[in-house]
């Protein structure tokens, strides 16, 4: 931090943070003002930016979310995993602490940062969150459309159904689509914007990592995406992670 680069105080600049819900096969988001999860009908369609990766999930002791900080690679970088109301659950490299993490409730969570056009007509910077089978459905496809993912906007057009015990759930089917050279210009205006957030944030301590993502993601929000998802409950196997 100095004068003229106070990186310190600059906060994540998604404005609106998805989630795959799987019961129903759809995106949403929790609104935290009218404290209610809000369904977005498909297709949805966005711009991929960059990729990190986290831990959310319910912790049943505590009555509370699960989260984490946010880290570019796993293998490489500590999570710090915590409780909203329970306090810290484990610490270390993902490969250390999955079993201490997944008994506690918690699970890998691939975090999307992503720019979207608004019902103005104007792009903003969200996240779309991928975890259990959706996050399985998003590993194939972004494996088969390396070269692309960065290059063309990406369509949730559909899903797919499967079936883990009695419990049926939803995947989402992913697409690309051309991008317009304004989109795209837009896309690349936002991801300086949030690269510049990104800066500054992976050079903190995973301490202070752990309380910025705490600072604009509520325990209600966490709670809101997981409680009542029974998709959360099919799990893709450990050797889907990339670890």
């Amino acid at each position: 931090m100095s004068r003229s680069n106070p990186q310190e105080h600059l906060s994540n600049p998604a404005v609106r943070w998805f989630e795959w819900n799987g019961e129903k096969g759809l995106v949403r988001y929790y609104d935290k003002d009218a404290k209610q999860n809000v369904d977005i009908p498909l297709p949805f369609t966005f711009i991929l930016l960059d990729e990190l990766a986290s831990v959310r999930g319910w912790h049943d002791p505590s009555q509370s979310g699960i989260y984490s900080n946010e880290v570019r690679d796993t293998t490489q970088e500590l999570l710090l995993v915590k409780s909203f109301k329970g306090g810290i659950i484990a610490e270390g490299k993902y490969k250390d602490i999955k079993l201490v993490v997944n008994n506690a409730g918690g699970a890998y969570v691939a975090s999307c940062y992503i720019a979207c056009k608004g019902t103005d007509g104007q792009y903003y910077i969200g996240s779309i969150r991928m975890k259990g089978a959706a996050l399985g459905a998003w590993m194939e496809f972004r494996k088969a459309n390396r070269a692309d993912i960065y290059k063309k906007a990406i369509k949730i057009s559909g899903f797919t159904e499967g079936k883990k015990g009695k419990v049926v759930y939803r995947m989402p089917e992913f697409a690309l689509n051309s991008v317009s050279a304004d989109a795209e210009a837009m896309a690349v205006k936002l991801d300086r914007e949030l690269q510049e957030f990104l800066c500054g944030y992976l050079k903190k301590n995973k301490r202070d990592q752990a309380d910025a993502v705490a600072h604009h993601v509520s325990d209600e929000d966490v709670a809101g995406a997981w409680q009542d998802n029974p998709e959360a409950v099919a799990a893709i196997t450990e050797d889907d992670i990339p670890f």
